[in-house]
């Protein structure tokens, strides 16, 4: 052993100073995705780098998709299926060379829409959560554990969310979050944060979390309303009936035309810059998989989308 082996040795073994070691994340093993049968080339790993609870992570990189191809977060539903979500996006993460990235907020870990819908954001009592906790707070180092497993060069996310997930989406694009987020896609969501302190959250924006949200970057955010023209059943089985909700529309598409409009409003008599765009889907009713397409079609020509326009069937 040489002199400086020697002195190092020496000096972790003597106990009030200690020897400098790993953090105990950095002694976290690897990240290892395994392939889901169920769905052909579909993966799946448990994530647990963040502060919430561990939650699995499918997601699916097409065969020949590049390193820097478009990567897409997609929220599922009220059922909590991503298996579901992902499989309906296959077709079209094939055809367009997307990496599709479905997080499983199960209903144990993440209960109600507070946990999940809602953002985790407050608990039950009321009181606002550490914000590392937060469900929104998984995302971006969801997607650091991607780009390591995959070797991805991608540095930008896009988030779409279709009903439940699109409730999580628009509040997590309204509160500025997601440093690296491309642009926000909310599909056919059942209620919306309205931008008003004549409503509380999550409503409205009176109560939102203190110092997180501000009206001047929340009109800013890339925020897309993407809306079915035929989700227009007021007897939806999952659409959400608490009298906020209700007092938004009759239907999911009367409520999203309601929401842009409001917010449009605001940001004009504000003067502020307003970046939310919508674009309805003809024909569509309460389906993730057929909003893909829709969505695809965004995501590989984002200039085609232009804010502030009508929110109007064709």
């Amino acid at each position: 052993m040489n002199r400086s082996s020697l002195f190092g040795w020496i000096l972790c073994a003597l106990p009030l100073l200690g020897c400098a070691s790993p953090s105990s994340a950095e002694r976290k093993p690897p990240l290892v995705a395994k392939s889901e049968p169920s769905i052909p080339g579909a993966k799946r790993l448990v994530f647990d780098r963040w502060s919430g609870p561990a939650l699995p992570v499918w997601y699916l990189r097409p065969e020949g998709t590049p390193a820097d191809a478009p990567v897409v977060f997609v929220m599922h539903g009220v059922k909590r299926d991503a298996d579901r979500y992902l499989d309906e996006w296959v077709a079209t993460a094939t055809q367009h060379r997307f990496i599709v990235v479905v997080p499983e907020f199960t209903s144990k870990a993440f209960p109600g829409a507070n946990g999940y819908n809602f953002g985790g954001v407050f608990g039950e009592d009321g009181a606002e959560r550490p914000r590392s906790q937060w469900s929104y707070s998984a995302i971006e180092p969801i997607f650091d554990a991607v780009r390591e497993v995959e070797k991805l060069t991608s540095t930008q996310y896009w988030l779409f969310g279709h009903s439940a997930g699109a409730q999580f989406v628009h509040r997590y694009a309204m509160l500025g979050l997601g440093q690296r987020m491309h642009a926000a896609i909310s599909a056919n969501a059942g209620s919306y944060m309205f931008a008003t302190e004549a409503v509380r959250w999550p409503f409205g924006v009176a109560g939102a979390p203190k110092d997180q949200f501000d009206l001047a970057r929340a009109f800013s955010s890339p925020l897309v309303l993407l809306l079915g023209s035929a989700d227009n059943d007021p007897a939806h089985s999952s659409l959400p009936h608490q009298p906020e909700a209700d007092a938004q529309g009759a239907h999911r598409f009367a409520r999203g035309q309601n929401f842009y409009a409001q917010a449009r409003d605001a940001a004009s008599k504000a003067r502020l810059k307003f970046q939310w765009s919508c674009v309805v889907a003809p024909g569509v009713a309460h389906e993730n998989g057929k909003m893909a397409e829709f969505a695809a079609t965004i995501i590989e020509s984002p200039a085609s989308v232009k804010p502030g326009a009508d929110c109007a069937a064709p």
